[in-house]
């Protein structure tokens, strides 16, 4: 996969993998949730705000949101397997991700670029989401992600067979051992066929 940086090169780096599974009959365990919950750091994902001037009080990092809900008694959301797996992981790791349907992502790159002004995508269950001056994936066809909320565009479905997830890290954020173990647990809890990976700096 390849996916470019641009300006951002020297501030953040972008863990990634590509992986296949039939995974509609799983379901994640919650046995690693409470201790995840424990020893979550907003730290990371809040840096990576700040990288870009962006308040992480205001729009904050999606893996920092759910710790919240849960934090206030919610139960983890299930939503798709891997998506589930996905969720699961920010908290473990402490950090933003991104899952989308490989599938759905037009052209041979990602670029990472901030939003301009009037930017925006359908989230998914989030409405509008405004992106400018925010941190963004872009494919051929424009934005498609972003470590708050992803767009409705590429969103994973039941019939999603190949899955991109993308990390959104700060530059000294510990990637290699946060894509470790998110390969080690999807193959654990999805039976997943690991395609390709990396970490894009």
């Amino acid at each position: 996969m390849r996916i470019e940086l641009g300006k951002f090169k020297d501030k953040i780096q972008i863990p990634y993998g590509i992986f296949k599974c039939d995974c509609s009959d799983k379901e994640v365990p919650e046995d690693e949730l409470r201790e995840a919950i424990v020893n979550f750091k907003r730290e990371w994902g809040r840096k990576l705000y700040k990288i870009f001037g962006e308040d992480p009080t205001k729009f904050r990092p999606s893996s920092e949101s759910l710790w919240r809900r849960i934090q206030k008694g919610n139960s983890f959301p299930r939503v798709h397997p891997a998506v589930d797996a996905i969720n699961m992981l920010s908290l473990i790791n402490s950090i933003p991700y991104g899952l989308y349907d490989f599938s759905k992502i037009k052209g041979e790159k990602i670029i990472v670029r901030t939003g301009k002004k009037g930017e925006g995508y359908e989230g998914i269950r989030r409405g509008w989401i405004n992106l400018e001056g925010r941190l963004l994936l872009e494919d051929e066809e424009g934005p498609f992600g972003n470590p708050t909320g992803d767009s409705l565009r590429t969103a994973v479905s039941k019939g999603t067979e190949v899955f991109l997830y993308i990390i959104f890290a700060p530059k000294d954020y510990p990637s290699i051992e946060a894509n470790r173990i998110t390969m080690e647990k999807l193959k654990k809890w999805l039976n997943a066929e690991i395609i390709e990976y990396g970490v894009r700096r």
